[in-house]
């Protein structure tokens, strides 16, 4: 009988989780929990990040009348787009719309113009630009021999974070259940089985769909679908064209695809579209389950069904830069655990508790999610 104002022992039910994820039919329609990476471990609350982005590696330049960019010859004073001359350095080897390459000789950031050290570099041919914004290309940069150390460039890292939040069940049985043929552990058992499916499918809807949000002392966690940036607009049915531009958006934000999670509709449609493309093998955070895989752009990206997900949309995501975490103390371990409230002849009372959040990094590289495919 649990003692009033006595701590009580927590219950690991690690073993229990293993089993319903490695026998339970159902529970494998849970895909984020079933193959997301976890063993995040956070001490607080509000669970902080450093999230890193990579240098550009594109800016924007505006043509004007006069001898600038719409010139073959000029090289000095030649007009950059405001807050895009801070993505460059002296020395930078650019490559304009026209095929022309360049160096960066000189940045006047105040001025918001650069100097080139010569047009048509490396035999290429100087042209003008024209008038209208043009996209330029940086693709490497060559310093002078001997030099100084150019001006250094510092990209700050974005602070990010996201809340641990409590998901919590409760078993009874009672003094009658405990007399009759069944016996008071496989009751318990029972319902702890049924618990913890419960509250591992809200984990799983609540990594897709939660929303960030703290009220006095209650905390929720934002899950992908509200924390992603980088949206793609299907608008119809899927196409194999459709397939490869939601993977390659992906790609150009500087993700690397492990996955398509999609309704089970949403991941039929993508199999009938590519069958000749569907592979199986290993998954590759959850080695005991085999998986369909569409082998494209020399990656194997896996295809996961998930209950949770609704038919018009996809999530391609990089599962190098997605975590589910919990949170930990030397008295607790923060993953789903039980604790006794009572246990005496009339009754048996039983929580089961986990603190959960999970962590996302760079955003537009780590999930894409598409939307408003019709069939």
């Amino acid at each position: 009988m649990q003692v009033a104002g006595t701590p009580r022992a927590a219950e690991d039910l690690s073993l229990e989780i293993d089993v319903l994820l490695g026998s339970e039919r159902d529970m494998s329609l849970l895909s984020m929990i079933n193959f997301l990476p976890k063993g995040l471990s956070v001490q607080n609350e509000k669970h902080e990040w450093q999230d890193d982005s990579m240098p550009p590696e594109t800016f924007t330049a505006q043509g004007t009348t006069g001898a600038t960019w719409d010139s073959s010859s000029a090289t000095t004073s030649m007009p950059v787009v405001t807050a895009q001359i801070s993505k460059l350095k002296v020395g930078d080897v650019l490559e304009l719309p026209s095929g022309e390459h360049t160096v960066v000789d000189s940045i006047n950031v105040s001025g918001q113009t650069i100097t080139l050290a010569k047009r048509g570099w490396g035999g290429t041919t100087a042209a003008a630009q024209g008038t209208s914004v043009i996209t330029i290309k940086i693709i490497g940069n060559a310093q002078i021999d001997g030099s100084d150390p150019q001006t250094e460039t510092y990209y700050a890292p974005t602070a990010m974070y996201n809340y641990v939040q409590v998901f919590e069940d409760v078993l009874a049985v009672s003094g009658k259940v405990m007399r009759s043929k069944i016996s008071k552990e496989s009751e318990r058992a029972r319902q702890r089985g049924i618990k913890l499916k419960r509250l591992m499918s809200q984990l799983n809807y609540a990594i897709i769909n939660g929303s960030r949000e703290k009220y006095l002392d209650r905390t929720t966690f934002q899950g992908l679908r509200n924390a992603s940036s980088s949206t793609y607009n299907v608008s119809g049915a899927l196409t194999v064209a459709k397939v490869y531009a939601m993977v390659i958006q992906m790609v150009t934000a500087g993700g690397s695809p492990t996955a398509i999670h999609g309704s089970a509709t949403g991941i039929s449609r993508i199999e009938q579209l590519m069958a000749t493309y569907v592979t199986s093998g290993p998954a590759e955070f959850n080695a005991k389950l085999t998986v369909k895989k569409l082998s494209m752009l020399g990656m194997d990206i896996e295809l996961h069904v998930d209950k949770h997900i609704i038919d018009t949309e996809f999530l391609v995501l990089d599962y190098g830069r997605l975590r589910i975490g919990t949170m930990d103390s030397d008295q607790a371990k923060g993953s789903f655990s039980a604790y006794t409230i009572t246990e005496n002849a009339k009754q048996i009372k039983e929580q089961i508790a986990g603190y959960y959040t999970f962590e996302q990094k760079q955003q537009a590289a780590s999930c894409v999610r598409a939307y408003g495919c019709t069939s």
